[in-house]
């Protein structure tokens, strides 16, 4: 009976844990859509800084065959999901061998900035 109860209790923790992600709620958001599927976040984590501020670390991921070239930033949300500090947030370069690593982090502009978006695109001429 316990086992039952147990599984019951899984399934149901599972099931409001799939309700619970919208898809406003996503890490990544692919400028243009080329690098879909091609560069991904492994791994995130914000931290809280000494000041209180939040620090973004994340690992991003090439899952091609080829080397890939593309800009990214991280850009702090609001409560709201609103951008606190986009125009702010300069675009950076990337470069990554084929199944190779690049770990980005970034530091929230002020203790409003609950969540954060990386932004991903194909090369335009950045030279940071």
């Amino acid at each position: 009976m316990k086992k039952i109860a147990m599984a019951a209790f899984l399934g149901s923790s599972l099931l409001l844990a799939a309700c619970a992600s919208s898809p406003s709620s996503k890490i990544v958001n692919y400028r243009g859509g080329e690098l879909a599927g091609v560069i991904e976040v492994q791994k995130s984590a914000v931290v809280a800084t000494e000041g209180g501020l939040p620090q973004v670390r994340a690992i991003l991921f090439n899952k091609s065959g080829v080397a890939q070239k593309f800009e990214y930033k991280i850009v702090w949300l609001d409560e709201h999901e609103m951008p606190v500090d986009e125009e702010n947030r300069p675009w950076k370069s990337g470069f990554l061998n084929s199944k190779d690593q690049l770990s980005v982090n970034s530091t929230g502009p002020h203790d409003k900035a609950k969540r954060f978006q990386i932004q991903i695109r194909n090369p335009q001429g950045v030279t940071k």
